[in-house]
Parts: structure tokens; sequence; C-alpha cells
């Protein structure tokens, strides 16, 4: 859709090519506005899905995408919880655009290497340097 509507650039990155249709959209453009706001209803439909699943109460958009296009996605997102979510009667699911939505892929892997490094770890909670080692010893065969 976008290449047809002449919004992407010739590059070939996937991350460009939405920032460009973006940029059209914040300048007005229908074709990208139509482009995102489709784009946000899967979105949608797939929060909705998880919110229902794992009965959340607090949904935070975040990655470089959000960060960028994250007031088109916000309010469809919102719309669509409190439209189709099972629990809405007992309680909202609060959608909020992270304050680090850009820079949110590297600080988890970060957050990923400290916790390897930093957290105490129990027995058993990593794999052996040997698989084999940890295998169990075969059980001796029945008589039965």
């Amino acid at each position: 859709l976008a290449s047809a509507a002449g919004l992407t650039g010739r590059s070939r990155s996937v991350s460009s090519d939405f920032a460009a249709v973006s940029r059209a959209a914040r300048r007005g453009d229908p074709s990208a506005t139509a482009i995102l706001e489709r784009s946000a209803r899967y979105v949608a439909v797939a929060a909705r899905t998880l919110a229902n699943i794992m009965d959340l109460e607090v949904l935070v958009l975040t990655g470089p995408s959000f960060a960028i296009a994250g007031s088109v996605y916000l309010p469809v997102v919102r719309d669509e919880l409190d439209r189709a979510f099972f629990s809405r009667a007992a309680h909202g699911v609060d959608v909020r655009l992270s304050r680090s939505a850009a820079t949110a892929s590297a600080i988890g892997g970060a957050a990923l290497v400290l916790q390897s490094e930093l957290v105490p770890l129990h027995e058993g909670l990593r794999l052996p340097e040997n698989l084999s080692d940890s295998e169990p010893a075969a059980l001796p065969a029945s008589d039965a």
C-alpha cells in the first residue's frame, strides 16, 4: 500500500519506509494516514487478544515505531480495548506510550545482560556447560 501510494523511499529498510509513511501522515497525507490507521487496527486487535488472555491492567506500547507514530496507534488501541475487552466492566486497561519507546530494545537488551551477570542463580537454573553430564543415568531394566 505504501509503495503504491508513493510514500516509501528507495531504501530497502522497513523502518525507513515506516518513518517516511509516518512523516507523510503528520503532514496530513490522507493515504499515509489511512495506512497507519489500518496498521493500528491490526495492532489493536492483537493487543485486545493479549489483554483478554492475560487479563491486563496496563499495556505499554514501546519501540521505535511507536516512538514515531504512537499518536496514531494509541487512540485506536484504546478504543478497541474500551469496546471489546472482556473484563471492561470490572476494570479497564490503561494503554500508554513508553517514555523510552525509541530506545526500549537497547534498554531491554542491557537489562538482560545485567540480570544474567548480577542476579544470583540457584542450582539448576542455568544450563550445565556439558549437557551430557546432566542427563539422568539410565534406569536399570525391570525384571517384571
